[in-house]
């Protein structure tokens, strides 16, 4: 049996000519589409202070979520607004503690564990000495904003530090510049 192709028209073939460039098309722009994509929805910065220590060294390289919503225990990337680094306005590294409604206090008698709605947390990376830090608090984090802490409490410039400021040192989420997700050296 012979197959005999059916006579292609003018139309066919012009048709099959679009058809075959805008596959070459679509396979030049879709990968370029791609990287735009990833590249607004990750970033890379690296620290430069030991307040995230021992997660976190100076010099480590964070890669950085910047689309995800942040959750407590989060490590965040925030706009430092309260020049808690000595710079207004630098990014900075921190560990989210308290998000919108939340009540955090400093600390719970005997442990020094810090409490969230009145739950202590247990934060193995804060070390065993007073791993709320040293300064009492009470604050209640408004809707729209979350209380960071440095894993290094002794060494941490945070929220601690502007509880008696109006926003009691809780960061406006439109502060936070991305959620980290992978980090090394340092």
């Amino acid at each position: 049996m012979t197959l005999v192709a059916a006579p292609q028209g003018p139309l066919a073939v012009a048709a099959g000519r679009r058809h075959r460039t805008l596959l070459s098309l679509a396979a030049f722009v879709a990968p370029i589409v791609a990287a735009l994509l990833v590249a607004s929805a990750f970033g890379v910065a690296t620290v430069r202070h030991d307040s995230m220590s021992p997660t976190l060294h100076s010099g480590a390289t964070v890669v950085f979520d910047r689309w995800s919503a942040p959750a407590r225990g989060d490590v965040v990337l925030l706009v430092d607004r309260e020049a808690w680094s000595g710079t207004p306005d630098t990014l900075i590294v921190k560990r989210i503690v308290g998000v919108g409604g939340d009540v955090v206090v400093c600390c719970e008698a005997g442990s020094g564990r810090l409490l969230v709605n009145d739950l202590p947390l247990d934060e193995p990376y804060a070390g065993e000495v007073r791993p709320g830090g040293g300064i009492p608090f009470r604050v209640t984090v408004p809707e729209g904003a979350v209380w960071v802490m440095g894993d290094n409490r002794a060494g941490s410039a945070d929220s601690r530090l502007s509880v008696s400021e109006p926003g009691h040192g809780a960061v406006p989420l439109d502060d936070l510049r991305g959620t980290a997700r992978l980090w090394w050296g340092g």
